[in-house]
């Protein structure tokens, strides 16, 4: 291979790990900030309104499905932490490594963290959610599992493609203002979180 060859390809790869590190927001990417919102979106006002009219007509408790979208938010939120600790010892950014850390590797650690996002976005969501319904103040009835199973795997999936972005995101449960409905569980914006 020629000099030149090896030289394209040396400054290809350090522009490829630049534009996929850097603070803008690519169109091209199925999780952007940008898509991440318009999934919780999507979710919020298309998908559980026909879960919440479904659990309703079995006359079912709207402050259980409130704790359980809220619990599998927060399970999902947990597991990409934990994952992402992971990522950071394999890297040795672990809090113990007090020296500097070399640019270089910061990068390559976001790009796997991005690489897990992906993974996760192109995974199904039910073998996501594959270690069973959350059970979450008491066991449910199969009706209600049935009825939620498609919800819950879609809030673990989208928590958890969420968990990983740049700065991490979730629904804003703290500033939810919710109206006289009780059903009225998704609060209207996600937020950047530093718990991540």
């Amino acid at each position: 291979m020629s000099r030149k060859r090896q030289h394209e390809q040396r400054v290809a790869g350090n522009m490829a790990v630049t534009l996929n590190t850097s603070n803008t927001e690519s169109m091209n990417n199925p999780v952007s900030k940008t898509r991440l919102t318009e999934m919780y979106d999507s979710l919020k006002l298309l998908q559980w309104p026909k879960t919440k009219d479904l659990l309703k007509s079995r006359n079912n408790n709207p402050k259980v499905a409130k704790e359980l979208i809220q619990k599998t938010f927060r399970d999902a939120f947990e597991e990409m932490k934990r994952k992402k600790r992971q990522i950071d010892e394999v890297f040795g950014l672990t809090e113990s490594n007090r020296g500097l850390t070399p640019q270089k590797v910061k990068e390559f650690r976001q790009l796997t963290v991005q690489n897990l996002q992906m993974t996760l976005f192109h995974t199904s969501k039910e073998d996501l959610l594959k270690t069973g319904f959350p059970e979450h103040g008491g066991p449910y009835s199969e009706e209600v599992k049935v009825d939620l199973r498609p919800l819950t795997s879609n809030c673990y999936w989208l928590g958890s493609l969420m968990a990983l972005n740049n700065p991490p995101l979730q629904p804003d449960w703290k500033n939810h203002v919710p109206s006289m409905d009780p059903w009225d569980i998704f609060p209207r914006d996600i937020k950047p979180s530093s718990a991540v």
